[in-house]
């Protein structure tokens, strides 16, 4: 996320300086520091003492804000900390009442809050009479995650990793319309591990929120809903809809479907357009960051209100209980796993969590192995792995990461993203599992690939096998997941031996779920329903 902030600051027009960036591994800040052409530090103290910036942004991971944003007020820095802004209202009230005893400013990347859509919906609210309910939806498809098979506390931990979103736009459309904001309450709960449903209370006003990683299509939408008609915010596609009259009468009830099919197909087009041209992937965090640069620029106020911070976070707090406690009663109901005898033989499975590492993990399990998964997130409802280790391999690892092992299955690997994404995620991430394992003392390693990293067949006809050459260095042209495994490969034939290291290297093709069948890359895509688009040559075998 951090990355997306140094882009976004290049649209702020508050004149400003990057006095450095802060990461606790140094070839992590050395990357981000090239990035912002700025100095590297491995300690946020050094970072607060030696740089004394007058803003700090807070992009740590979730559940980590509060303690690098107490410590920025402390040193008299101005905050923007990414959501969730913090987890415990406690944790909030203390921040808030630092910043507001020190004369600074506080703000959350509730970035839906400038979206365009949703300030088009704000000036359009006094058409739609009085406000009766506001409904905030949000379907999810979380990348790399098999619903079927990931485990109850890992699906619920991704539900809580983009509530903030939903739950802050509904809020503060309940602020707009109700007099008094303080009443805005939670009435009722059902939340599941992975959807949740509340209904919030304001005075005479509902709104009603419901976050979802099953249901689909994918969306994010606010619905609001008055005596005089609704309004409908596409955060997707960047558009409002709605012919904001009571549709009450015959023109009205025959009218408005037509009014809003021209609408929706209009303003479609044009959102779709805006955000490719501005390579938006996230409407409104470079206005809401720009629009904190120039509060604290001019003295003025977070564009993002203390109270406002303070609400949703006291609201998601018990909202989180609630979902945290579904996936814990789900994990329990699940039938426990037969324990791998402790004398069998230890295989470290690193990007675990991944289709193609569940599926080896299940596969090393029934062969006798006992499995140490390593992943960002883990997942500890996976019968297949017996223990777990949260770590970043685009880091260094620590060797005993794989202390013990009598084999490692390097499986993890960055599967979308530009070549700095896969430098780190791929290539880098190889050579520190090599060093690791150096240290650690394990010598067999196995790689899985990709038959990407052969070179193009030079004839529609020619077959390719174990004998074709891997694709031409640095080969940016086959695309950066291509480039990316064929340099990792390159690697392993550099590094490995040298390391006292053997290696076997797996290159599979295409991976599809028969379960749940998406054509992945070039192979083909699914247009709608049924309808598949398929790419190939037919003759090959």
């Amino acid at each position: 996320m951090a990355r997306l902030h140094l882009h976004a600051l290049r649209r702020v027009s508050t004149p400003h300086i990057v006095v450095g960036v802060c990461d606790t591994q140094e070839r992590a800040a050395h990357a981000l520091a090239s990035v912002a052409g700025t100095a590297t530090f491995t300690s946020l103290v050094d970072l607060l003492r030696e740089a004394k910036p007058d803003l700090v942004h807070v992009c740590t991971p979730a559940g980590t804000h509060f303690h690098p944003a107490r410590a920025a007020l402390e040193a008299g820095a101005h905050v923007y900390v990414e959501k969730p802004f913090v987890e415990a209202e406690r944790e909030a009230r203390e921040l808030l009442d630092l910043a507001h005893g020190r004369g600074l400013l506080a703000c959350a990347g509730h970035q839906q809050l400038r979206d365009p859509a949703y300030l088009r919906l704000l000036r359009r609210l006094p058409e739609l009479g009085t406000v009766v309910r506001v409904d905030s939806d949000f379907a999810f498809h979380p990348s790399g995650v098999n619903l079927s098979t990931a485990g109850p506390r890992a699906l619920a931990a991704r539900l809580l990793d983009i509530l903030p979103h939903p739950l802050s736009t509904l809020i503060a459309a309940l602020e707009e319309v109700t007099p008094d904001p303080e009443s805005i309450e939670v009435a009722a709960v059902v939340a599941e591990h992975a959807d949740l449903h509340v209904v919030l209370r304001a005075n005479d006003t509902y709104g009603r929120l419901s976050v979802s990683l099953r249901a689909r299509p994918v969306g994010s939408t606010l619905v609001v809903a008055g005596t005089g008609g609704t309004l409908t915010a596409d955060f997707l596609r960047t558009t409002v809809v709605g012919a904001a009259n009571p549709g009450t009468s015959p023109v009205e009830k025959a009218g408005n479907p037509l009014v809003e099919a021209w609408q929706m197909g209009a303003r479609t087009v044009s959102g779709v357009a805006r955000r490719l041209l501005t390579g938006g992937d996230y409407p409104g965090l470079a206005e809401l960051i720009g629009e904190f640069y120039g509060a604290v620029a001019a003295s003025g106020p977070s564009p993002v209100a203390p109270d406002h911070l303070r609400r949703v976070v006291t609201i998601y707090e018990k909202l989180a209980a609630n979902v945290r406690g579904a996936g814990e009663r789900a994990a329990v109901q699940r039938p426990a796993p037969r324990a791998p005898s402790p004398a069998a033989p230890l295989a470290v499975l690193t990007g675990a969590r991944g289709f193609f590492g569940r599926e080896i993990s299940r596969a090393l399990a029934l062969g006798g192995f006992r499995v140490r998964g390593i992943n960002r997130s883990p997942d500890p409802d996976d019968p297949h792995v017996s223990e777990w280790r949260g770590l970043d391999l685009s880091r260094a690892v620590p060797p005993e990461a794989f202390s013990g092992a009598a084999v490692v299955v390097h499986a993890a690997a960055a599967q979308d993203g530009g070549y700095e994404g896969h430098q780190r995620n791929t290539i880098e991430s190889t050579r520190n599992v090599l060093r690791a394992m150096k240290a650690a003392g394990v010598s067999r390693l196995v790689y899985v690939s990709s038959l990407s990293v052969l070179r193009p067949p030079r004839t529609p006809w020619e077959r390719q096998d174990e004998r074709t050459p891997l694709a031409p260095c640095d080969a940016r042209e086959l695309g950066p997941y291509a480039w990316g495994k064929t340099e990792a490969e390159r690697l392993l034939a550099a590094e490995a031996p040298a390391l006292g290291i053997e290696t076997r290297i797996l290159r599979p093709a295409a991976l599809i779920d028969r379960n749940h069948p998406e054509l992945p890359g070039l192979l083909g895509k699914r247009l709608f329903g049924r309808w598949h688009l398929g790419l190939g040559r037919p003759g090959l075998p």
